[in-house]
């Protein structure tokens, strides 16, 4: 699913700005508000050439968050940039056009790539249960976008984009996403660049610039002092990766503790003398320097110019050249505020019409080792060089050999509606993964105690693998989190689910043959309201825990459920076992809404005392619980002496989840499911003010039947 912001008006009440920069110019039907959201990168994708959001949406929209839902922030901004010399433009040897730099905002410079008028941005997915379902979909989550270096105004106001020379190119952005676990951490982005100037440009290069910050925003707020002053940077050539990690975590607390890695997978054509994948290192090229510096050591200037003579103040001269190897080794050793570019050429000329096309992976990982965070050992990278390989072997896809070619033996899949198919089409076909079962549709149930997940049986069961040509759906794994596993390390909660049950078929030699009795349901289960997209109730076959278990689950305390499906493997193609990515829920379990007179509302945890185990740090990541509550009432809090402290109005819709306890231990994408007869309050009065020590009562008023109940709480700070 793609998300966009709710209210963009309210968004715009949390602009944080570096304190340099400045607003910069947008025309109407620019997007900035979608963001990949189906895997556990969320990355935001805009219209205009730009990829993340300059924290102007924090916390509210992603920027390049990894883990989803975790704020750890990877990336200021960052962009495509497109360098090359105008044949027969007098008085111009070279021109760039930039998605952005870090100069964008300064001196009037705006953004230089621009929309059309009512272009929007294209979602597609080759999920068939999501609403951008679309047969030419390429991944899960596909953003698509059509832009153009050759305005001089912005096409809504009319300003003047400053110290912009257009090449006269227009551009077709594709980012493609997945949710499959081994593909859960890159976002791949291809520009196509087609020439649509009558003039022909000669020494093109292509680029990708990127203002890369890694803090864990939970507790270091964007924008703040030292913001952008404590990031690492280095290089792998042989990857063509530039890659960036938290060299300490001041001024916060908590290290971010992970990487972000910026890749070329490859370009059609090559560039000037590579004639393969494995060449094309000695045709990439690397810079940094500090942001807007044009002081200390000139290797880190800024670039200010398109194209003049010296090598460091010309950003054309920046694309054809890497940085001296020793003023690369030394961004890995010390912190600073250092903006990055991976680049690649030349290709000789782009003549009218002609294109070029040149794909990106944005990488994540968390370090590997139990290294200091300020270190870059080759064994901290380890997960984040297997994920780029993951992404490389995507973008390949059939060419194995890497030489842009479809050559015998290499024709295995087609892509037809709906995804890849088994069997070739004498095309050459990238973005080919091992495809692992469908990952299952599941609800959840909540009661007293008590948290129950089903799923159907068709989504992966009748999943067939596109290189094999098989229904190869071996079984089911179902994980569960830890009670307290998301206040001790949120920021991790995703990843650190562990393994509640397994079962598999019992008719092979694969797995642990258990079956499927013990989770399996004698007839289907449907629930009103949830159907199919033909309006059919869906069919829910499968129970966890099994019905029979006896499985107690902590009243008021938020548990993460994941099903996932796995296969058996595919031997004749050295396949191991591939499961699918999870399906989560979130749940709370509680004591279900009642009318019941003998069944008294109370409160827990009562007495409550400040600074519990299970709250968050400040006034507003406290949570207390109202119990036994009807289907709808509203609670009203008094003081001894009468005074109304707060109003609280509940319902199966308003469950007091809009609280900053479940904002920041949550995920903003997926509320947990509640049940029904219990209300969160995070002790903030009418008044917005935090809640003092004393004796409090409390009324519930059940607005079906008119009746009211009481009770009393204590607070202790």
């Amino acid at each position: 699913m793609v998300l966009r912001r709710a209210s963009f008006a309210a968004a715009c009440l949390l602009f944080l700005f570096r304190a340099d920069a400045q607003v910069l110019p947008k025309i109407a039907d620019d997007e900035d508000s979608y963001y990949t959201n189906v895997g556990n990168l969320a990355l935001t994708i805009t219209n205009f050439g730009t990829v993340g959001t300059r924290n102007r949406y924090w916390p509210n929209q992603p920027s390049c968050e990894y883990p989803k839902g975790s704020r750890i922030e990877h990336m200021y901004q960052g962009g495509l940039w497109v360098g090359g010399k105008p044949r027969n433009r007098t008085g111009i040897v070279a021109a760039v056009s930039t998605g952005v730099t870090d100069r964008s905002g300064s001196s009037g410079e705006g953004y230089e790539y621009t929309t059309a008028p009512g272009e929007r941005m294209l979602l597609r997915s080759s999920l068939s249960d999501s609403r951008y379902f679309d047969v030419s979909a390429i991944s899960h989550q596909d953003l698509v976008a059509d832009y153009s270096d050759r305005r001089t105004r912005v096409p809504a106001s009319g300003d003047s984009i400053w110290n912009h020379q257009p090449l006269g190119i227009d551009i077709r952005q594709e980012a493609f996403a997945w949710n499959y676990p081994f593909a859960e951490y890159f976002i791949i982005l291809s520009y196509t660049i087609v020439n649509a100037s009558p003039d022909t440009l000669d020494d093109v290069y292509l680029g990708f610039w990127a203002n890369n910050v890694v803090r864990n925003t939970n507790f270091v707020r964007p924008g703040t002092t030292g913001y952008f002053d404590y990031g690492g940077n280095g290089y792998d050539s042989l990857r063509r990766m530039m890659y960036t990690f938290e060299f300490q975590p001041s001024p916060g607390s908590i290290p971010a503790d992970s990487y972000v890695g910026i890749a070329l997978l490859g370009t059609t054509p090559f560039p000037e003398a590579v004639d393969s994948l494995a060449q094309l290192y000695q045709r990439t090229f690397f810079n940094a320097w500090r942001f807007r510096s044009s002081s200390g050591t000139q290797a880190y200037f800024s670039p200010t110019d398109d194209y003049n003579s010296d090598r460091y103040l010309s950003r054309y001269t920046r694309m054809t050249q890497s940085l001296p190897q020793g003023n690369i080794d030394a961004l890995r050793l010390a912190a600073g505020n250092y903006t990055t570019m991976l680049s690649t050429g030349p290709f000789h000329t782009l003549a009218p019409a002609e294109t070029l096309q040149v794909v990106f992976a944005v990488v994540c990982a968390k370090k590997d080792g139990s290294d200091l965070e300020r270190l870059d050992q080759v064994e901290q990278r380890r997960t984040l060089n297997a994920h780029l390989q993951w992404a490389q072997q995507t973008y390949s896809g059939e060419d194995i050999n890497g030489n842009n070619r479809l050559d015998p033996g290499e024709d295995i899949v087609s892509r037809g509606p709906g995804g890849l198919l088994y069997g070739g089409d004498g095309l050459l076909t990238r973005y080919v993964l091992p495809t692992p079962p469908a990952r299952p549709r599941v609800r959840v149930e909540v009661a007293n105690e008590n948290i129950a997940v089903y799923w159907d049986r068709l989504s992966a069961e009748e999943s067939r693998d596109p290189i094999s040509g098989l229904l190869d759906f071996e079984g089911y794994r179902i994980y569960r989190s830890k009670p307290g596993a998301d206040f001790l390390s949120n920021e991790n909660f995703l990843l650190s689910v562990a393994l509640a049950g397994e079962f598999d078929r019992a008719d092979n030699s694969i797995g642990y043959n258990t079956g499927f009795d013990a989770i399996r349901l004698a007839q289907p289960r449907t629930f009103p309201g949830d159907t199919l997209a033909d309006g059919s109730l869906a069919e829910y076959w499968y129970r966890f825990p099994p019905a029979n278990a006896n499985v107690t689950h902590l009243n008021g305390w938020q548990y993460l459920y994941g099903v996932s499906a796995f296969d058996r493997g595919d031997l004749a193609n050295n396949l191991t076992s591939l499961e699918s990515a999870q399906s989560i829920v979130r749940a709370v379990a509680g004591t279900p809404a009642t009318s019941d007179p003998n069944r008294e509302v109370f409160v827990y945890p009562n007495p409550y005392y400040a600074k519990a185990y299970w709250d968050g740090t400040g006034e507003r990541a406290r949570k207390i619980y109202f119990a036994n509550l009807p289907a709808r009432a509203v609670i009203t809090i008094y003081t001894i002496a009468g005074d109304v402290v707060a109003e609280l109005r509940h319902d199966a819709d308003n469950a007091g989840n809009d609280i900053e306890w479940f904002n920041r231990f949550g995920d903003r994408t997926q509320q947990p499911t509640f049940s029904g007869g219990e209300h969160a309050w995070d002790l903030i009065t009418k008044n917005d003010q935090a809640l003092a020590s004393g004796l409090y009562l409390f009324a519930v008023k059940n607005l079906d039947g008119g009746d009211v109940k009481t009770g009393k709480f204590v607070v202790i700070k």
